[in-house]
């Protein structure tokens, strides 16, 4: 594993588990918390509904008050009583009891059918003496009385907490009940509001570690991408060095000893006219490879870019070089170009070059235009000519046409940018754009000026 990668790696660990451990952490404590809160909302809700049974147990016996309390206990009476406690509905499922304290069902307007019948050795599902425990709590003055029975509603069995009271002139046992499967849905709904906070705290935290690792990784990949850019133009320095002050110099010394000689052969016999022939044929030579090692020494590393020119200034320079006697190149901008980063500057740079000199070698040009214009959403480069142009589907068609184009397009991808090129039989335009976004930022910070 490279440096680098171990850098990135000992970066992104640590954060990962710290964000593991905080999110452990939020986890547990929020889960404490939620048992917490259960265990203060289901004492309350108990109080609560045990207050509210007690206050319906108190208005029906208000509602009979006038018959009980008359002292009569005739049958009419009771009847009567019993009449009004039927109809004393409050909710579906909310309804008035009457056992007598033999356990004879008297009123229950949920099942008319068990009336009358004697219920006292009856037991819930789970094997409680309801009735007995009923009338023992009224017998001690009245209370609550939790057991299992099915609720009318749904017929499935539940939970339900009665309050009862006596009648003891009437020898009877009246009270209410509430099913405590309402409680049960009150805390599932604090436990589902406290699992999708839980959940969209985790989901939070995992998208900030998401994002703290993608922070890491893509400064890793701009450092050595900065890096790579350094190296590469370190070594294309290099490479330039060694063809200007080593082979050019050997180049030149050759081509000294070959004058050198066409020297000490003039004005000697004819029969060593050859080889005078031979010496000058070899000078030219030594002279053309020399141009072009020094060509190629140029375009490795241009004397114009330099960090003392904006991308406007070196493209006056290399129009001003460019051009000859036959196509004259006019150069135009619009706009500042101080700013642009490196990696900008060097694409445009890149892209004219090769532009002017497929106008110069290849156009049949007599003249040669580039204009560089800088805008809020970008930069544009732009080189026409009035030479003969040429067919521009053979750039994509023809592996074996174009390739100066072809890494043109190529350069500007590389850093968001895109070319355009237009040819007919009276010019060609080349236009290069490059949007100056959040991109352009970046390389401006990241990578090496040029």
């Amino acid at each position: 594993m490279k440096l680098r990668q171990k850098i990135i790696v000992f970066a992104t660990v640590p954060l990962v588990l710290a964000l593991c451990i905080i999110a452990f952490t939020v986890y547990h404590h929020a889960t404490d918390l939620s048992k917490a809160q259960q265990e203060v909302i289901q004492p309350a809700f108990r109080a609560i509904k045990q207050a509210e049974l007690k206050s319906y147990v108190t208005l029906a016996r208000h509602s009979i008050a006038h018959l009980y309390e008359s002292g009569r206990t005739d049958a009419a009476a009771m009847e009567e009583a019993k009449a009004i406690l039927t109809r004393l509905d409050y909710s579906e499922d909310g309804y008035f009891f009457v056992y007598d304290l033999k356990g004879t069902l008297l009123v229950h307007p949920r099942r008319p059918e068990l009336i009358g019948h004697n219920r006292l050795e009856y037991k819930d599902v789970n094997g409680y003496p309801t009735i007995q425990s009923l009338i023992s709590r009224a017998n001690e003055g009245g209370g609550y009385v939790q057991y299992a029975t099915e609720k009318p509603t749904t017929r499935l069995p539940v939970l339900k907490l009665t309050y009862v009271i006596p009648l003891p002139e009437w020898g009877w046992v009246i009270g209410t009940g509430i099913y405590l499967d309402d409680v049960e849905n009150a805390l599932a709904t604090v436990d589902a509001q406290v699992s999708s906070n839980n959940f969209d705290t985790m989901r939070w935290i995992g998208a900030i570690a998401f994002l703290g690792v993608v922070v890491v990784i893509t400064s890793g990949l701009v450092l050595s991408i900065r890096e790579r850019h350094a190296a590469q133009a370190e070594e294309q320095v290099r490479l330039a060095g060694e063809l200007h002050d080593d082979i050019c110099q050997r180049l030149v010394s050759a081509r000294l000893q070959a004058e050198t000689g066409i020297i000490q052969l003039t004005g000697i016999s004819e029969q060593f006219t050859p080889a005078q022939s031979t010496f000058e044929r070899m000078a030219a030579q030594l002279d053309n490879i020399l141009g072009d090692i020094r060509k190629i020494a140029h375009e490795r590393y241009p004397d114009t870019i330099s960090p003392g020119l904006d991308l406007a200034a070196s493209l006056l320079r290399l129009a001003h070089d460019m051009k000859n006697a036959a196509t004259p190149i006019e150069f135009t901008t619009v706009g500042i170009t101080e700013d642009l980063s490196g990696s900008v500057h060097k694409v445009l740079y890149r892209v004219a070059q090769g532009a002017l000199r497929n106008v110069m070698e290849h156009a049949a040009a007599r003249q040669a235009w580039m204009r560089l214009e800088r805008s809020k959403r970008g930069v544009v480069l732009t080189i026409r000519d009035n030479g003969n142009g040429f067919d521009a589907g053979r750039i994509d068609s023809d592996p074996r046409f174009g390739m100066s184009l072809r890494n043109m397009k190529k350069r500007l991808e590389e850093i968001g940018g895109h070319l355009k090129i237009d040819s007919t039989s009276s010019g060609t335009t080349v236009i290069a754009t490059i949007p100056l976004s959040l991109l352009h930022y970046l390389l401006h910070y990241f990578l090496p000026k040029p």
